[in-house]
């Protein structure tokens, strides 16, 4: 079977949570629903910073509110959100855009869906879900959590979290706790001012998150001046 593709470059206004691009473009509206089981790949860039987007396949969600990589063109897999994410035949596919700022921005994207017969795949694999952020760091912070209030601070189901990050110069450190019990200690980011790369930039992987329990992860900079910490998190279902 031939790959669904959607692929678009499209124009955000000042302070407008658009909840699905796709359908902005009348062409594309015939693609966002799947025929059959699919393999699904998110890849985007944006034109400034704070302009974030959320990606749900029927009523899943897999893509919580991210930060895609300020660029112009796609680059994959620089730019690659997630290529673990599935859907069922009759599922459609939204992506929303929120613009945070004061101008227009753009988004370029592509989604391509593979269909999972193809792939060898006789039954849905386990879901995958994902959270992209860029943020600034001051100076003396310490233990700085990045889940709270976020969708999968504490994930729906029990998970295996691998975390993803870099830094824009030296000085950035972070440890990692599920509830109380500390699942990694204090270690140096590389400073290599870009967004985490997937396997490259692993900061950790396989820690094991009950449904429900809280995880943190906690930056601190004690560098002498504010840091942009890029991270992304990949939340694995347990099965």
């Amino acid at each position: 079977m031939q790959p669904i593709i959607i692929e678009d470059n499209i124009s955000v206004a000042a302070t407008t949570d658009v909840p699905d691009v796709i359908s902005a473009n009348s062409s594309l509206l015939r693609l966002r629903r799947l025929p059959y089981p699919c393999a699904v790949k998110l890849v985007a860039v944006v034109s400034a910073v704070n302009l974030r987007i959320a990606f749900d396949i029927g009523s899943q969600n897999f893509v919580d509110i991210s930060d895609p990589r300020v660029g112009t063109d796609l680059q994959d897999p620089q730019d690659l959100i997630s290529d673990e994410m599935y859907g069922n035949g009759g599922d459609i596919l939204s992506l929303r855009a929120i613009n945070l700022t004061g101008g227009a921005l753009s988004l370029r994207y592509r989604i391509v869906a593979l269909a999972l017969a193809d792939l060898g795949q006789t039954e849905m694999p386990p879901a995958t879900r994902v959270i992209q952020r860029q943020v600034s760091i001051a100076n003396n912070t310490v233990d700085a959590d990045q889940f709270p209030n976020l969708r999968y601070e504490r994930p729906q189901t029990d998970s295996i979290v691998q975390l993803f990050g870099t830094a824009s110069a030296a000085g950035l450190t972070r440890q990692v706790y599920v509830e109380t019990t500390q699942a990694a200690p204090s270690s140096a980011i590389a400073p290599l001012n870009r967004m985490p790369q997937d396997p490259f930039d692993s900061l950790v992987d396989g820690v094991q998150v009950p449904k429900g329990k809280k995880i943190s992860l906690l930056f601190s900079n004690s560098s002498g001046g504010a840091l942009t910490a890029f991270w992304k998190a990949k939340f694995r279902e347990m099965v």
